[in-house]
């Protein structure tokens, strides 16, 4: 029994040590606070309870049997403890909701303190009738203060043995009133959570209230119920419940402190918090373990062993460091190392945002951290728009519209001069003129988040109040400059990862541009016992300007066409597959060449601007005949070699296509004879150059074809081909370079 009797001790002690603890904590951390204060205050008086009875527990037995421990004054003081009721009630006045604020006059709820009071005066000062009753009993004689003292003390041998009337059944009377109290409290708090909304918030609550509300009920089955009842109760059982109630009571505090920021307790105070119960613990174990010890070896030996109980406290002091950081460690990784310890936060957002490439996941994800590691109730994003090159306030839940923000606006300006987070109060300065101070002002921002680079202001965050109602400490500020760095880093890489996709996106669709292009091309040139034909198109980038074609026509007549349209890449191959387009629609409706050139023409100049144009070679061949009309639109002259050498260039036409509205052109014609060559390129062939910037010139076509007329078409193309690879090593090459070779083989 004694052993039970040391560990029931002992558990008193702890509990209220840890509750005196906490209830200082949460008041020192935010003093200022009234949520902060009236816990304290209620956790203080619940501290007062344990500790007062752990006294009485180890004073009472020494306690002479004349002078009853119960009766003195130090052993009322208990009833101190009680003031927690009041407390409690006034707690559910400001948690989860604050109904104090709305009070005319809050200072009236100090009165619920008042029947408390009275019951500590009541057991402290008259528990012992009698000897009030003979300090007040004044011998009868004459003079004036006789005449004023007698009566006095009459009323107040009244006073008192009114006073008496109440102690005799005081017991059940206040545990009516407590029960009243608690009864009231429950009713505020659990009405209060019905109005919270933030989800964080409701958690919180959820174990505030469950633990709070299951400690009291408890209570009030353990020791108001009986006491209303006149019940008796097994002191035994009633340690265990009032043991139960300290451990559900406080311990749901301490969990909602440590995992969900009650109170909006620091880091700093939380781990001190688990450091303390870690070492109450070990001193709790150690008090059982040397207790048990020194009576083992005392009744072993016969007599006490002192050496061993100083070689027990050696050992312990030397564990006692050790094993309480493990202890301590082991705790905080349930509770502290999770979601509010900053560090683990910081560090746990880093390792996700790393392979966040996305815009809106990240946002997301620094939201949704924020709000549960802070508690922050919204959360805005004005950042910098790439495309539109603005400023942007980005939709959110409240406010789903897109604001453009004006780049010149005064309060961006500010927010461009800050190098940490800032309270939004003090950029009163730049709120003149400004629309985008008056939009977050609507919207109740308090702290203000810059995101900036070396060079640049990539945006801010801007935070509402904390869904607590606390404002930002030190922690937070310092939590929030660490994510705005890591923020920069988020947004650059999003930046390059949507560049890179875009670019992507731009390579496939120029690689889709390009196959269309090649599908636009003859699949083989016309074939024939009479001619053969060969023809070749290498673009400078994926796709090109120039372009080569063959239509076929009655009677075995065809069509063939080479052009070059100004510039390269996209440009030039929307412009060359229009003119493609108009081409076949145009040979199909007209038989004269210059009025096909001269509608083409006229549809490009209206159809674009004076610098997009192309040259063009467009010419008739008639297989039976041997005929070849013509007429050339400002492209490089093709060119016509005989079979015993000679040449002629093709060079009756007009201007170039699409540079000018109106433009009359002319058709000629020729006859090819048999193993005459015609050769057609573009100026990527003429116009190459070497190292040297020496061109490779028309006189070197010339002189080639003429040297090799003897080829057919695709060899003397493969042959021009790799002599220019020999002049000019560019890979790719500068510009679109396209080749169409035609050799008689039966002429006419």
């Amino acid at each position: 029994m004694e052993i039970l009797q040391a560990i029931k001790i002992a558990l008193y002690f702890i509990f209220g040590g840890i509750l005196l603890f906490l209830a200082y904590n949460i008041v020192r951390d935010n003093f200022s606070n009234r949520l902060n204060k009236v816990s304290g205050l209620m956790l203080f008086f619940a501290a007062l309870g344990p500790i007062f009875i752990a006294f009485g527990e180890i004073v009472k037995p020494n306690v002479a049997a004349d002078a009853p421990f119960e009766e003195s004054i130090i052993y009322n003081l208990y009833y101190l403890w009680e003031l927690f009721f009041p407390a409690f009630l006034l707690f559910s006045w400001v948690y989860p909701v604050d109904r104090l604020s709305y009070l005319k006059r809050p200072r009236l709820r100090y009165i619920i303190f008042l029947p408390h009071l009275f019951h500590i005066l009541l057991v402290v000062v008259f528990n012992n009738p009698e000897r009030v009753l003979n300090l007040l009993d004044v011998s009868s004689g004459e003079g004036f203060a006789s005449l004023i003292l007698e009566p006095l003390a009459g009323i107040l041998k009244w006073l008192i043995l009114g006073f008496t009337i109440i102690l005799s059944s005081e017991k059940t009377l206040f545990s009516i009133i407590n029960f009243i109290y608690i009864a009231l409290a429950v009713y505020f708090i659990i009405r209060g959570r019905r109005q919270i909304v933030n989800r964080q918030l409701r958690d919180q609550s959820t174990t505030i209230i469950g633990g709070i509300t299951a400690a009291v009920v408890l209570y009030t089955a353990g020791f108001l119920i009986p006491d209303m009842l006149a019940l008796e109760i097994n002191e035994s059982l009633q340690a265990v419940v009032l043991l139960l109630t300290l451990f559900i009571g406080g311990g749901s505090i301490i969990w909602a402190i440590v995992k969900y920021q009650f109170l909006d307790v620091t880091v700093l105070v939380r781990q001190s918090l688990v450091y303390t119960i870690s070492s109450g613990i070990l001193v709790g174990l150690y008090i059982l373990i040397v207790g048990q010890a020194d009576r083992l070896l005392t009744s072993f030996f016969g007599e006490k062993m002192t050496i061993v109980n100083i070689a027990f406290i050696v050992v312990f002091l030397i564990l006692f460091q050790p094993i309480n950081v493990q202890l301590d460690n082991l705790i905080q990784k349930f509770f502290i190392r999770r979601r509010t310890d900053y560090r683990n936060v910081m560090e746990q957002l880093s390792r996700r945002l790393i392979s966040v490439f996305d815009p809106d996941q990240a946002r997301e994800m620094i939201e949704k951290t924020l709000k549960s590691a802070i508690l922050v109730d919204r959360i805005y994003f004005v950042l910098f728009d790439d495309k539109l090159q603005e400023y942007v306030l980005l939709p959110s839940a409240d406010y789903p519209r897109r604001v453009i923000i004006n780049i010149d606006d005064l309060f961006l300006g500010g927010v461009n001069q800050l190098e940490a987070p800032t309270v939004f109060d003090r950029m009163a300065l730049y709120r003149e003129g400004s629309a985008l101070y008056r939009e977050m002002e609507k919207r109740r921002a308090q702290l203000i988040m810059p995101i900036k680079d070396a060079d640049h202001l990539l945006g801010f965050l801007a935070l509402t109040a904390k869904a607590t109602g606390y404002r930002y400490n030190a922690e937070d500020i310092t939590m929030l400059g660490v994510i705005s760095n890591q923020l920069v880093t988020v947004l650059t890489n999003t930046r390059l990862y949507a560049d890179s996709l875009e670019k992507q996106r731009l390579h496939e669709e120029i690689a889709m541009a390009r196959q269309i292009q090649i599908d636009l091309l003859p699949k083989s040139p016309p074939q024939s016992e009479a001619y053969a034909i060969g023809a070749r198109s290498i673009p400078s980038l994926t796709i090109g300007g120039d372009f080569y074609d063959f239509i076929p026509k009655t009677n075995g007549h065809f069509g063939l066409v080479v052009a070059d349209a100004s510039g390269k890449g996209m440009p030039a191959a929307l412009l060359v597959a229009q003119i493609q387009a108009m081409l076949r629609s145009e040979v199909g409706s007209h038989e004269e060449i210059a009025r096909i050139l001269g509608n083409i023409n006229q549809y490009v100049s209206e159809l674009t601007s004076a610098e997009k144009f192309a040259t063009l070679f467009y010419g008739e061949y008639d297989p039976g005949s041997g005929r070849l009309r013509y007429a050339n639109a400002g492209h490089n002259y093709p060119i016509l070699v005989r079979s015993d050498g000679t040449t002629l260039t093709l060079s009756r036409g007009g201007i170039l296509i699409g540079a000018f509205g109106g433009a009359v052109y002319e058709e000629d014609s020729v006859y090819l004879k048999d193993n005459d060559v015609l050769f057609a390129y573009t100026d990527g062939l003429s116009e190459a150059m070497n190292e040297d910037d020496e061109e490779y010139g028309e006189e070197r076509i010339l002189d080639f074809v003429v040297k090799q007329r003897h080829l057919n078409p695709d060899e003397l193309i493969d042959g021009i081909l790799a002599d220019l690879k020999n002049f000019d090593t560019t890979d790719p090459p500068r510009d679109d370079t396209t080749l169409i070779a035609m050799k008689v083989v039966k002429g006419a």
